[in-house]
């Protein structure tokens, strides 16, 4: 009885824990990088994964400050906004962003970091 209590509890954990992926979900989601803009696209990106309570704002942990273009555009001039976000995909620390949104910091960057 004992074993079968703790083969159902290794069953629950295993079986309710998973990380949804919006375009295994939901199928392939337009993307629509044609003029992508700093102000519609990037910068609610930015805040709402990386300026965040805690993160890269004054007295956050992150290194750098990320609440306006110059900010932003100092780390993607160096490098290492791409570096972190698009090649080693370690930041945001909480998961990796959607398809779409890598695919506009792409294409963001390519363009020249313009401020729209």
């Amino acid at each position: 009885m004992k074993i079968k209590v703790i083969l159902i509890g290794f069953l629950v954990c295993f079986t309710s824990c998973y990380n949804d992926k919006e375009d295994l979900l939901y199928g392939a989601v337009e993307c629509d990088t044609e003029a992508v803009s700093f102000s519609e696209e990037i910068m609610p990106i930015i805040s709402n994964n990386c300026s965040t309570v805690g993160c890269h704002v004054q007295g956050g942990s992150g290194v750098g400050i990320l609440e306006n273009y110059d900010q932003v555009k100092a780390i993607v001039d160096d490098g290492s906004f791409r570096d972190r976000v698009l090649v080693q995909m370690d930041m945001p620390p909480s998961g990796s962003l959607s398809a779409c949104e890598l695919q506009h910091l792409e294409e963001w960057i390519a363009d020249g970091a313009l401020n729209d």
